[in-house]
């Protein structure tokens, strides 16, 4: 039996945690839909306007990777350590993106 290095075990703990708090932001996501009857106004009449679309292509490729680094990683069990650090950049990166994307949208839905 080997012991894992101590490097693998802090990318295993921090990959997990970004994941599961990546997970909870996504959640509230729903809060509008949850909250219907406390929010400024009906979300049918909530409009958001893109100038640029082309702004859509790299926050999707940042979630494609997301999808595919947890796909691989959730395989192989968090066993590899650079799967888990990828995971982890690319999961803070996502965080840190759906949190802006929160700050701008939840004044226009909660008023």
């Amino acid at each position: 039996m080997t012991i894992p290095s101590k490097n693998h075990t802090i990318s295993k703990f921090v990959a997990k945690l970004l994941v599961r708090l990546f997970m909870l932001l996504l959640l509230f996501a729903f809060a509008p839909a949850i909250l219907e009857t406390k929010i400024a106004r009906p979300l049918s009449s909530t409009f958001v306007y893109i100038q640029n679309k082309w702004a859509f292509i790299f926050p999707g490729i940042l979630f494609l990777s997301f999808l595919i680094l947890l796909i691989l990683t959730l395989r192989h069990k968090y066993q590899k350590t650079d799967l888990n650090w990828m995971l982890s950049l690319n999961t803070g990166l996502l965080i840190v993106y759906v949190v802006m994307l929160y700050a701008k949208l939840y004044p226009l839905i909660f008023g």
